[in-house]
């Protein structure tokens, strides 16, 4: 018979062997297990600027995962674009990451367009002015000069072109905008004014989301045209913002191929809003690349006309987080914090190009959000279609984008 001591020692000794080889995994809890799991879930997450493309990293597919994003998506190549195309980068006052990204990667970006200023109509009866340039206090020149020095570095020009948006106005006040020669002069002095003691390159105008009726569509490019032309004339850049031609359902938009032709002679480039196909009212992808094709070709459905290149096709660098109680937008790092925490398996639709995932959080979620697959077939897509693009904007996306 075996003594006591010696079964207890044998047993200690088995014990042992057993922990050191993994048997005794069954000892730990789930969330002790979870906890081991997670820890080596995230390898090696980087960030700043590398010497590797995304191409070159194999990060640009559309089988997507989750901890590639949540790994990868801060590191990036400072690198001007080869492109000829025009590439114009929006940046808002309340996404501030944008200002970074123009600062780091102003070369690839022909043009930038911070989203600083309104022109609102003035309604005082004292006053013989009939509107005001707000949002002047945004404006900061150090930044653009960041922005300027760092596409030089790479030997390249960027353009510097903030938006202006009409807003506020009534039908009465367009109106008298189209009866009044007197007040279009008016108005394309006061911005070129307004260029020259900002040191802008030119402006963006965003007008066509603010009208208020569509009575208004047919006239307004005898509004545009003689502003653009003053402004073009002294030598300075001139962009339409115009909505895409066609929505959801075949629904005809507010600007049409008439209005583009009778401007396209008077302005630079046309800034094509060609997302928000879907809505938190009708869930769905952000943009279908079918989509935007039509978009472009509802306009100028010649391949082979110079108009092409003017045309700016917008890309989307936000997503949109469906859900049965509406949902939300769903920007850059609110994504790689939904990825990080939920671990989804993202899919990609081949109809509309992009990808997709579902999660579970106060019910069921579907987040369409852009990939590098996603956006480099719409640089594609443009590349055939012969025309720019224009990106809303680079604070919303990541840093890889």
């Amino acid at each position: 018979m075996v003594p006591k001591e010696e079964w207890i020692f044998f047993l200690h000794q088995l014990f042992m062997v057993l922990l050191i080889t993994g048997y005794c995994d069954c000892t730990l809890s789930k969330s002790s297990k979870k906890v081991k799991k997670e820890q080596h879930e995230i390898i090696n997450e980087v960030s700043g600027p590398l010497k590797e493309s995304v191409a070159e990293r194999e990060l640009v597919t559309d089988a997507l995962k989750w901890k590639d994003v949540v790994e990868q998506h801060k590191g990036y190549l400072p690198a001007a674009s080869s492109s000829k195309a025009a590439t114009l980068a929006y940046v808002t006052p309340w996404n501030n990451r944008g200002y970074d990204i123009a600062k780091w990667q102003g070369g690839r970006f022909s043009h930038v367009s911070p989203v600083w200023l309104q022109l609102k109509p003035l309604r005082d009866q004292n006053t013989e002015s009939r509107w005001q340039v707000t949002g002047l206090q945004d404006v900061d020149q150090g930044w653009l000069t960041q922005v300027r020095n760092s596409a030089r570095k790479v030997a390249r020009t960027t353009k510097i072109v903030p938006r202006i948006i009409f807003e506020g106005w009534g039908a009465g006040e367009f109106q008298a905008l189209v009866e009044s020669a007197a007040l279009r002069r008016q108005l394309a002095q006061d911005l070129l004014s307004l260029i020259q003691s900002e040191q802008f390159d030119g402006l963006v105008l965003e007008v066509w989301s603010q009208l208020p009726t569509r009575s208004l569509l047919g006239s307004m490019p005898s509004v545009i045209a003689p502003v653009a032309d003053t402004l073009r004339a002294a030598g300075y850049i001139v962009i339409l913002v115009i909505p895409p031609a066609v929505y959801q359902g075949k629904t005809e938009g507010f600007f049409l191929a008439e209005q583009f032709q009778a401007l396209a002679p008077h302005v630079d480039f046309f800034s094509l809003m060609s997302y928000d196909y879907s809505s938190l009212q009708n869930p769905g992808p952000n943009s279908p690349l079918w989509w935007m094709k039509e978009c472009v070709e509802k306009i100028e459905p010649d391949q082979d006309s110079p108009n092409r290149a003017k045309i700016l096709l917008g890309l989307n660098l936000y997503g949109i987080d469906h859900s049965s109680t509406g949902g939300g937008h769903v920007l850059g790092q609110q994504y790689v914090e939904i990825l990080r925490k939920h671990k989804p398996k993202i899919q990609y639709d081949d109809i509309s190009a992009e990808h997709f995932f579902e999660y579970t959080s106060d019910g069921r979620r579907t987040v369409f959000y852009p990939s590098l697959y996603s956006l480099q077939q719409r640089v594609l897509l443009a590349k055939n279609l012969n025309t720019g693009i224009s990106l809303w904007e680079i604070g919303q996306g990541l840093d890889y984008f």
